[in-house]
């Protein structure tokens, strides 16, 4: 069932989308909320999973990994577990997401690398060999632009 939101609800949640690290003092007074009223806000968010975590998002370009891709990936039939694959996937330290998607695909994986020569051999070296991969079709990104479906309904 879905967790109804208000304007009050959506509005403290980007404003920690935006700095997850703000206080809730200093998202009151940006809100011009009482601090009581956004810290049990918060908790209640926690509480019904809304809020699954706080945390940081690096910047792969900055420390190097200027290279983005996406990769297909098919699974072998019958034989495999996708969820077991994907879990095995997304300990490649190159890999930043995996999805078990519908269609003709099973699986789609986000990865990051510092250079094409990089990503050609962390996918011949370590994606291909694991378990139950069957084969890939890699699409390299050249920009990203970012936004939030907190609105959508």
């Amino acid at each position: 069932m879905a967790i109804e939101l208000d304007e009050k609800d959506e509005a403290i949640l980007q404003s920690l989308e935006i700095d997850s690290r703000k206080g809730t003092q200093a998202i009151a007074d940006s809100l011009s909320l009482p601090r009581v009223t956004v810290h049990d806000r918060i908790r209640r968010l926690k509480e019904k999973g809304v809020i699954k975590r706080f945390t940081i998002q690096r910047d792969p370009r900055v420390v190097g990994l200027e290279l983005r891709a996406f990769i297909f990936i098919r699974c072998e039939r019958g034989q495999v577990d996708r969820r077991d694959v994907a879990e095995q996937l997304i300990a490649l330290p190159f890999c930043i997401r995996v999805s078990i998607i519908t269609g003709d695909w099973d699986l789609l994986v986000e990865v990051v690398a510092s250079s094409m020569d990089t990503l050609g051999d962390a996918i011949l070296d370590q994606l291909s060999k694991v378990p139950g991969v069957s084969g890939t079709q890699t699409m390299v990104s050249f920009y990203e632009f970012e936004g939030s479906a907190s609105s959508f309904r």
